[in-house]
Order: structure tokens, then C-alpha cells, then sequence
């Protein structure tokens, strides 16, 4: 009797073994909603960002498809489910992606979802809602707007952002650091796996921008991203009052490091709303995981392995 006991106990064990091994396959063949509705590139794309989150969740030794209050709201966007990444074809990628979502904000109403998660600012006494747009769509004068970063490298990177204004005859303002600030805290401007940053910051007074044009002419705020390995000597200005750049070391920057980059935008991401996944990985109580939405456009800068990279991102502003 015993001896059968321990048979039938072996047996469970080798089916389950089996059947969890079933499971992970089906997971790995059958596409995501997201990837489903991509074209093949960013499909790829896709799927550095979640191996780069997968790689966080190691580190941290939280498992990649652990629940949060934040898995219905990701299904809404259309990414992924799979727990276990599915390698990148070799050489399929190269140099460096780093993934924007451009939010414009709006103040809540009555009708909107109350589960959903607000903004902790608020304008007019009422709470700010913020929905994905794509980049290259216009803004109106007044309308609020922030951004959030997120890259792939596998070791600490380090983000700023500059600003210049565009006018109708193709000429530029001075570019200015507008990120990080100095209120911005110690690694604040650090992007490594599965760690979104958002421009302006949640804890800045005013954590999102207004599209104001100082002239009659501007027609978009044209944003230098860049993401490098090491700290750039630059000594960051208040909020409101950012640090002037000298132009001639910028177009040394975007020479050296602004190789040719292509972009995807997520076909299914535009107007999905602010997540709670994405609020709590801002403020530093998680890191992204795989279930979570990705960055609504992905750049692909070519440059030598380990050097910074830079993209731009133009804010158009509509008459």
C-alpha cells in the first residue's frame, strides 16, 4: 500500500510537471492582444521591453505575472498576458529603443470612471485625468501635457530632457534643460528595467506642462531626449526656471548620438487612460511587468552599443 501511495504521488507530480510545460509553450505560440494588432517590428520592440521588465522582476525576485490592482486596466490597453518572454530573433535589433508615451490631461467629470486611477495635481479644483495620444498629434493652446520614459538598457541610464521653441520660418528658441530639475530627487532621472519616469515628475509643483506659445509664430516645443550610460555635466535649474544650454554643445550631441531612428506607435494604446500599474511604478512602489501597458510610441536610435542615444519629439501646437 505504501509503495502505491508513493507511485500515485510520483504520478501527480509528472503530470503536473507536464502540464505546467503545455501551458508555458501554448503562452509562448499564442500572440498577445497587442502584438496581434502591431506590425512585425514593433512586435519586436514589444518584446525587448518584456524582456527588459522580466530581467527587473529577477533582480527583484517578484515573479513576472504576479497579480496587481492594476490587471484589469492593463488587459484595457491590449499588451500581453505571456509570463515568459519569447527571445528576440539574433541581430533583430540593434542599438538602442527608448519608449515615450506622450499624456494629455484633462480635468475629471462626472461621467468618467471613478475607478480609474487621477492625477495627484489638480487645476480649477478638479482632478486631472490623463490619456494616451500619439506623438505627433497637435495641442491646442492651454492643454496640459506630460510624458513617460521607459528604455531597455540592462544597466542604470540616466535621462534628460531639452526643450527649444519651433517657429513658422524653421528657426529655434536657445534649448534649455527642463529635466531633471532641482527638485527632482536623487536618481530621479534614473531609467533602468522595468522603471517608467515621468516629465515633469509627479512630486514637481506642477507635474504636467502647458502648451503656452510665448510668440504668434510657434508652431510645436521641439524635445531632445537623451539616455546615457553615464551622468552628463549639467547642472539642472528650478522648476519654471530651467537651465540655458549652449547650442553649439547640443548640436555636438545630437551629431554624435542622434543616429537614424524610426518609430512605432502602439495602434491600440491611443486615448487608453492613465493605469494604476502606471501610477504606482512612477512613484517608485513597483517596477513595470510584462502584463503592463508599453510605451505608446517606441524610437529605435541607431548607435554604437553602450553610447548614449537621443531622440526628438516635437510638440505641435495647433492655431
Amino acid at each position: 500500500m505504501a509503495c502505491r501511495m508513493i507511485g500515485s504521488a510520483n504520478w501527480r507530480l509528472v503530470a503536473t510537471v507536464v502540464l505546467l510545460g503545455v501551458c508555458s509553450l501554448l503562452a509562448l505560440a499564442i500572440p498577445s492582444p497587442q502584438d496581434d494588432e502591431e506590425d512585425g517590428t514593433r512586435r519586436i520592440w514589444n518584446k525587448r521591453f518584456q524582456e527588459a521588465r522580466a530581467r527587473a522582476a529577477r533582480r527583484t525576485g517578484k515573479l513576472t505575472n504576479a497579480p496587481t490592482s492594476s490587471q484589469a486596466t492593463s488587459r484595457d490597453v491590449g499588451v500581453s498576458d505571456v509570463t515568459a518572454p519569447t527571445a528576440s530573433p539574433a541581430g533583430a535589433v540593434d542599438g538602442e529603443l527608448i519608449g515615450v508615451t506622450v499624456w494629455r490631461l484633462r480635468n475629471a467629470t462626472a461621467s468618467d470612471d471613478q475607478n480609474r486611477p487621477r492625477l495627484l495635481a489638480q487645476k480649477d479644483g478638479l482632478q486631472l485625468i490623463a490619456a494616451r495620444v500619439a506623438a505627433d498629434t497637435p495641442f491646442s493652446e492651454g492643454q496640459m501635457v506630460r510624458l513617460g520614459i521607459e528604455a531597455t538598457s540592462e544597466r542604470d541610464s540616466y535621462l534628460y530632457v531639452i526643450d527649444r521653441e519651433v517657429y513658422a520660418d524653421g528657426a529655434s528658441s536657445d534649448p534649455y534643460l527642463i529635466f531633471p530639475s532641482q527638485t527632482t530627487p536623487p536618481g530621479g532621472n534614473v531609467v533602468t528595467d522595468g522603471k517608467i519616469v515621468y516629465v515633469p515628475a509627479q512630486a514637481d509643483p506642477i507635474p504636467y506642462f502647458t502648451m503656452s506659445p510665448t510668440r504668434k509664430d510657434q508652431v510645436s516645443e521641439a524635445l531632445t531626449i537623451i539616455v546615457s550610460p553615464t551622468p552628463l555635466d549639467l547642472t539642472p535649474g528650478a522648476p519654471g526656471d530651467p537651465t540655458r544650454l549652449d547650442s553649439s554643445q547640443v548640436a555636438q550631441w545630437e551629431k554624435q548620438w542622434g543616429g537614424r531612428t524610426e518609430q512605432r506607435e502602439s495602434r491600440g494604446g491611443v486615448g487608453k487612460q492613465w493605469t494604476v500599474a502606471e501610477k504606482e511604478a512612477g512613484e517608485g512602489e513597483r517596477r513595470l511587468v510584462q502584463g503592463d501597458p508599453l510605451p505608446q510610441t517606441i524610437y529605435r536610435v541607431e548607435v554604437k552599443p553602450g553610447a548614449p542615444a537621443l531622440v526628438h519629439v516635437p510638440l505641435r501646437i495647433t492655431k
